[in-house]
């Protein structure tokens, strides 16, 4: 009887280890180990607040843009870079802040000359504000693509409405990263 016993608890043991063997990959431990290490990897990336680097070209031209348009600001005030981590405030010839139009809609106008020695990619934001700067009435982005050193361009904003007569725009944020 005692090897019938073992034999019988042999071919449970066996069963068992096939049905364990059998079971979906989601419903062994091992793999749920896994995952959770994979979690825990990547949410200490995520919350170690490192920054990805954006390529960026070393050169510039630090004059400062000149506007010549009666409805345009300087752009000596402090603008940021953005993603950039170059100053790219010098690659900006000419604001225009743009008359409004039969709907009422304005349309600024940013020339930008590419500085750097490599394609470059510009976001530009421009503000429309009071003249002292209190009250910020809209703002417009202009996006260039693929500009190339030492070429120019004139790239028009997404519209902006209801702009206060004696409000003034001005850039707030010029972002270079390289093509």
């Amino acid at each position: 009887m005692s090897d019938e016993l073992k034999q019988a608890k042999a071919a449970a043991k066996a069963a068992k280890a096939s049905a364990k063997a059998l079971r979906p990959f989601y419903k062994k431990k091992r793999y749920w180990a896994l995952a959770i290490i994979g979690v825990i990897a990547i949410s200490s990336a995520v919350s170690s607040g490192s920054s990805t680097e954006v390529a960026v070209d070393d050169t510039t031209d630090s004059t400062a843009a000149s506007n010549t348009d009666d409805n345009s600001s300087s752009t000596q005030d402090t603008i940021s870079t953005g993603l950039g981590s170059k100053d790219a405030a010098g690659d900006i010839v000419k604001l225009e802040c743009g008359s409004p139009d039969a709907l009422d809609f304005s349309y600024p106008k940013v020339t930008i000359k590419n500085n750097s020695s490599k394609a470059s990619d510009y976001f530009v934001t421009v503000v429309f504000e009071s003249v002292d700067g209190s009250t910020r009435y809209e703002d417009s982005m202009i996006v260039v693509n693929s500009l190339q050193p030492g070429q120019s361009t004139t790239e028009t904003g997404l519209p902006v409405s209801d702009i206060p007569t004696g409000a003034i725009c001005k850039v707030t944020e010029v972002q270079r990263t390289a093509s």
